[in-house]
């Protein structure tokens, strides 16, 4: 058998190479196949009346033009369609063994970030850095099952706008209490290196909410930001979902669906930050990403 350690791809030759062959992780075993055979259209009508998508089809097609209005509305604040959220919804139900077609949240979307707070800890930090280049992670187009790395400029501009929708159930503990979505902004100024920080406070006690501020003006050049996810002085539950931190016309909060809260990436992607840093999370603290995010 052949042993190649690099093949080079003419650009007006990658769109039929793609089609043609498919790569498997080359950290784990690396090999380059042909794509499997094109199914005949008999087959693929069976198949598509088969999966998932046929079965929620069938659901959906039931469904009048207000019931999909509502899909649409609650989609929108994650750019998903209503077809989309419908079928992402549906299909973490039937992994849950939950009823099927149940009108959505306008506030959270299949999951959402949760941190639960037992003792005896009683607080939990959380940060993502913004600098002004770093890398991130992106599908390749036409090539659902690869990832690339992606170099990012994040050209900082004002306003800033935070957004989060949350829902908490916390118990004080301690002389001290603070429970927060806050994001701090590095600026430089005449040569003084100068931290601005705006936070949304949570209640401890408080059902699915939304919240925003926005940082109209600040003195000087900005140099970066980090957002955080501060609990201190509480045990119990917060749920969180559809993070925002807008300037420039464009979401930079990474992960803002919060479908991975405590991803890490490995192996060829390990330069990617991960989409949260624990800065102080002890014994008795978790988060994850969950569905449904009940407290």
């Amino acid at each position: 058998m052949a042993k190649t350690q690099t093949i080079e791809i003419p650009d007006e030759l990658k769109n039929l190479e793609s089609k043609a062959l498919e790569r498997s992780d080359r950290f784990v075993y690396g090999t380059v196949q042909a794509h499997k055979s094109e199914p005949s259209k008999a087959r693929k009508k069976l198949i598509k009346e088969m999966s998932l998508f046929g079965y929620l089809a069938t659901i959906w097609r039931t469904l009048t033009d207000e019931q999909k209005n509502v899909w649409r509305i609650a989609g929108g604040t994650t750019s998903l369609t209503n077809w989309q959220l419908f079928v992402s919804d549906n299909a973490a139900r039937l992994r849950s063994e939950l009823e099927l077609n149940t009108p959505p949240s306008y506030l959270w979307q299949v999951r959402a970030g949760y941190i639960n707070i037992t003792s005896p800890a009683c607080s939990i930090l959380l940060k993502q850095e913004h600098p002004i280049n770093y890398w991130v992670t992106q599908k390749i187009a036409k090539r659902p099952w690869a990832r690339e790395l992606v170099y990012i400029e994040e050209n900082f501009s004002l306003p800033i706008d935070l957004e989060i929708r949350y829902k908490s159930n916390l118990t004080a503990c301690g002389s001290e209490q603070r429970a927060r979505y806050y994001v701090e902004v590095w600026t430089s100024y005449q040569g003084e290196d100068i931290m601005h920080e705006v936070a949304i406070d949570f209640d401890p006690v408080k059902d699915w909410t939304f919240e925003t501020v926005d940082i109209a003006s600040l003195r000087g050049i900005i140099i970066g930001y980090t957002i955080y996810i501060d609990v201190f002085g509480y045990t119990g539950t917060l749920a969180f979902d559809n993070l925002a931190v807008v300037h420039g016309g464009t979401n930079w909060a990474r992960d803002p669906r919060c479908d991975e809260i405590d991803k890490t990436f490995k192996k060829a992607f390990a330069i990617v930050p991960p989409y949260w840093i624990p800065v102080d999370v002890g014994d008795g603290v978790s988060y994850s990403s969950v569905y449904p995010p009940s407290l």
